[in-house]
C-alpha cells in the first residue's frame, strides 16, 4: 500500500514527495522511490529515519503511513510524525477510531497532536469506507433505520504476503483451525472500529453480539499472479459480525474475501441495505478495489487535513472530496512511509 500511495502521490497535482522512509532500511526506501515514482526520484530523499528524511528534504507536511495495523503499533511512529510537526493520514485499521481501540492512548495521541498544532485520520476501504462511512452516508436518505446489512465480497489479490499469510491463505483446514486456536489468523480485524464508528456517527450504542471466521476451500487448484495453490487449501475467510443496540437495531457485517474468483463463486461486490420499513439497497459492482480506493482515500483526504484543526479526526470530521478538486490548492509535501 504504501508504494502504491507512492506512485499515487507522485503523479497528483498539489502534491510534491519530499521523501520516502521505510522501516526495514534506507537501501529499500531508496529502491522503492527509484521503482515507483522515478519522475520524483532525483528530488526526493530516502532514508529510514523519518526525522533525518524531513530535514534533508527541507520540511514536509504530511505523512502517508501504511505500516502497522494495530494502534498499540503506531504510536512510535505517529509520535515522531506529531513531534515534527506533520500531519497523518494512516490506513491501520485501528486508527479509524482509536477511541474504540484503546480510549487512554487515543487521548494521549489527542493531546500530542493539538501539543504540537498538527492531526491524523484513519481512513482505508474497509474499516473507514464500505462498512462504516458508505453506510453512515446513506442513512440519512431515510427516515429512520431497524437494521443495516453491509456485505463486501472482495478479492485479496491487491495484498502482500503478509495480509495472506495472516488470512492463512495455502493451509489446509486443519492448520487453518489449529492456527486460527492459537491466534496466528488476523482475518478482516475491522469489525471493532467499524461497529465503533457506526455507532458513534448514528447516535446508537451498539454491542458486537456475533463475530465468526470460516475459512473458504476450493476443491480445485488456483493460479493468482505466480503463486499457485493445490486444491483442498484456504483460499480465503468468510468473516460476519453482528451488532444490536438496547432498541433493538442491529447492524450485520459479512466480509467474504478470496483469491481470485472461479466461474460459478459469488460475483465480488459491495451490497448496503438499510431496512427502515422500506428497504434502501445499494450496490457496487464489482466491488472497490480494497488497494485503488485505500490510496485514493488517503490521497483524497490530504487537503482537508491540512487544514484541519489539531487533533484526531475520523473520516466523518473531513470534508471529503477529489483531491484534483479546485480547492486543493498550493503544493503539499508529502513524506511517504
Amino acid at each position: 500500500m504504501g508504494s502504491h500511495a507512492l506512485r499515487v502521490a507522485a503523479r497528483t497535482p498539489g502534491l510534491a514527495v519530499a521523501g520516502v522512509v521505510s522501516q526495514r532500511s534506507a537501501e529499500q526506501a531508496a529502491a522503492t522511490l527509484a521503482r515507483e515514482a522515478p519522475a520524483v526520484a532525483g528530488s526526493a530523499v530516502a532514508g529510514d529515519d523519518l526525522a533525518e528524511v524531513v530535514a534533508r528534504a527541507g520540511g514536509a507536511d504530511v505523512v502517508l503511513l501504511a505500516t502497522h495495523g494495530h494502534l498499540v503499533d503506531l504510536e512510535a511512529q505517529l509520535a515522531a510524525a506529531f513531534e515534527l510537526g506533520l500531519r497523518v493520514v494512516c490506513i491501520g485499521e485501528d486508527a479509524i477510531y482509536p477511541e474504540a481501540v484503546d480510549a487512554a492512548l487515543a487521548r494521549r495521541l489527542e493531546q500530542l497532536a493539538k501539543r504540537h498544532e498538527t492531526a491524523m485520520v484513519g481512513t482505508g476501504a474497509n474499516p473507514g469506507y464500505v462498512m462504516d462511512f458508505l453506510p453512515m452516508v446513506l442513512t440519512a436518505a431515510t427516515a429512520g433505520w431497524t437494521s443495516i446489512r453491509v456485505r463486501r465480497a472482495s478479492s485479496l489479490a491487491p495484498f502482500g504476503e503478509t495480509v495472506l499469510r495472516s488470512m492463512g491463505i495455502g493451509l489446509s483446514p486443519e492448520q487453518f483451525a489449529a492456527a486460527a486456536s492459537r491466534g496466528e489468523i488476523d482475518g478482516h480485524v475491522g469489525y471493532d472500529v467499524s461497529v465503533a464508528f457506526l455507532a458513534a456517527a448514528l447516535g446508537v450504542p451498539l454491542q458486537i453480539t456475533d463475530n465468526v471466521s470460516e475459512p473458504i476451500v476450493r476443491e480445485g487448484p488456483t493460479e493468482l499472479d505466480g503463486h499457485s495453490y493445490p486444491g483442498g487449501v484456504v483460499v480465503g475467510v468468510d468473516q460476519r459480525c453482528r451488532a444490536v443496540a438496547p432498541t433493538g437495531q442491529t447492524v450485520t457485517l459479512e466480509h467474504p474475501q478470496r483469491i481470485g474468483r472461479l466461474d460459478g463463486e459469488e460475483p465480488l461486490h459491495d451490497l448496503i441495505e438499510i431496512d427502515g420499513g422500506e428497504l434502501l439497497r445499494a450496490r457496487i459492482s464489482p466491488a472497490l478495489d480494497g488497494g485503488i480506493a485505500t490510496v485514493a482515500l488517503m490521497i483524497n483526504l490530504i487537503p482537508a487535513l491540512v487544514k484541519a484543526e489539531p487533533g484526531i479526526h475520523t473520516i466523518a470530521s473531513l470534508p471529503l472530496t477529489s483531491s484534483h478538486a479546485p480547492r486543493a490548492q498550493g503544493r503539499v509535501k508529502a513524506a511517504n512511509i
